[in-house]
């Protein structure tokens, strides 16, 4: 095993997608210390996407300064079926790894030890250890991108299966005789609601002769439908993509019910491309569908939560099983590292010291430990006024997933948090400590936890 027993203990995260390659480094307590990322090399010989994720993790060690020999270990997720045990990718679909020996590669290169998992099991484990689902016994996650992925976790421990294929829920049928899946079967989740059902069902309606402002929003090409683009034509209100995401949403509804009758897990996790763009029209409806089943539990759970690491959740839960790969499990309280956070160290009126620079303006520090200006508060975010907190600003400083967030309102208390913002914080459980600025400085600085803060200092 590597590592220096006089540094802190740091690991590589590396989430192999299929346009693009993301690696960190992160601290044993999850804090992100730096990241890199490259586009993933396109069809061809498997060295090319070899060489690329070794590429990704030495651009990051070199540019945080850390020797391969420093690392205590690195875990890599691949969207496909592996074999962790033997370290083996089994079969990849939309990329060029099947049957790479992926974990002798790589402890070969770098010299340490290496954790192989697929890419929506680890994201599920993510959130587990950091995430929406930090505080449930289990949890099931959704991922819902260019295909859909499962992932079961109970206890800090995924569930893999017999033949390391379990939870692939894009797979279950979900409508007989319906549309071909690439698995080859009929009517799956997958080929129902996934961003590449999505497109195709928008495609064959503009054939038909539907109106969409996708055509202008893509000047004309809908070939390739990104979520980016799905997201803005729901803000503009287009009626053919809101009918054919809100059937996506109602799909998904019935497969959460689906995952809440046979396995029953405290939480069900929504993330992946589609709900980061469009999770405040989809997540609703599946709520909603969720919410209305007629067959009761013993008591109350089962709720379906949004992700709260983003784009960080598969590669925080291939660090999350590095750390299980050494014997280090984050869900162990032995090995429970808290975060360091610079300390903020002074506070006056005007001006705030965090790690011994100063800003003269409303900050947010970020459960990574950046800190952000505020920035005069963009009137969309904030309700056209920096003393109300709405939903979209609490986003921004709560990216990363902290567990308690505080708020300084000021002198005399005028920051507040609007009704949607409270509905965000207890959607993603967390904690909200809304004080006077001096004494949410205090109670922040005396904070173990992973957190984060929005303080007000100019009135």
């Amino acid at each position: 095993m590597g590592g220096n027993s006089r540094q802190p203990r740091r690991y590589v995260g590396v989430d192999v997608g299929g346009t693009k390659i993301l690696g960190a480094l992160v601290e044993e307590s999850g804090r992100v210390v730096d990241r890199e990322r490259c586009s993933t090399p396109g069809r061809g010989r498997s060295q090319r996407t070899v060489a690329a994720i070794e590429k990704v993790i030495a651009d990051v060690l070199r540019k945080a300064r850390v020797r391969p020999g420093d690392l205590t270990a690195i875990g890599i997720a691949i969207p496909g079926v592996v074999d962790p045990d033997k370290g083996r990718v089994v079969v990849t679909p939309n990329m060029n790894l099947s049957g790479v020996a992926i974990v002798s590669k790589l402890r070969a290169k770098f010299g340490v030890a290496v954790a192989l998992g697929n890419d929506v099991n680890l994201g599920t484990l993510g959130e587990h250890w950091l995430g929406a689902a930090r505080r449930a016994e289990s949890a099931f996650g959704i991922f819902v991108g260019t295909g859909i992925g499962g992932g079961l976790v109970r206890g800090g421990d995924l569930w893999r299966g017999y033949r390391e294929s379990a939870a692939e829920i894009g797979h279950i049928v979900m409508e007989m005789k319906g549309p071909r899946c690439g698995c080859g079967n009929r009517g799956c989740l997958e080929a129902l609601a996934s961003r590449t059902a999505i497109e195709r069902d928008i495609r064959k309606a503009v054939k038909g002769g539907d109106k969409t402002a996708l055509t202008e929003i893509l000047d004309g090409d809908l070939r390739v439908i990104r979520s980016g683009a799905l997201r803005r034509a729901l803000e503009r209100r287009d009626k053919l993509v809101v009918r054919v995401l809100r059937r996506a949403a109602e799909v998904l509804g019935y497969a959460c019910l689906t995952v809440r009758h046979l396995v029953d897990p405290e939480v069900i996790v929504l993330g992946g491309g589609v709900v980061e763009a469009c999770g405040d029209f989809l997540v609703p409806i599946v709520q909603g569908i969720v919410e209305a089943d007629r067959l009761p539990g013993a008591r109350e759970g089962g709720k379906v939560v949004r992700s709260a690491l983003g784009d960080d959740a598969v590669m925080l839960g291939a660090v999350a099983l590095a750390r299980q790969h050494v014997g280090r499990s984050p869900f162990s309280k032995r090995f429970d590292v808290p975060p360091a956070y610079a300390r903020i160290s002074h506070w006056r009126f005007g001006a705030v010291t965090v790690g011994g620079s100063t800003y003269e303006n409303d900050i947010y520090i970020r459960a990574d430990g950046k800190v952000k200006d505020r920035t005069r508060c963009p009137p969309e975010q904030t309700g056209g006024a920096c003393h109300k907190v709405a939903r979209k600003e609490l986003e921004k400083v709560c990216k990363g997933g902290p567990e308690v967030l505080f708020v300084g309102t000021g002198r005399s208390g005028r920051v507040t948090i609007a009704r949607e913002g409270l509905e965000f914080l207890q959607s993603e459980a967390i904690e909200l400590q809304a004080l006077p600025t001096a004494r949410a400085v205090r109670a922040y600085n005396q904070c173990r936890r992973r957190k984060a803060a929005l303080l007000h200092i100019t009135c």
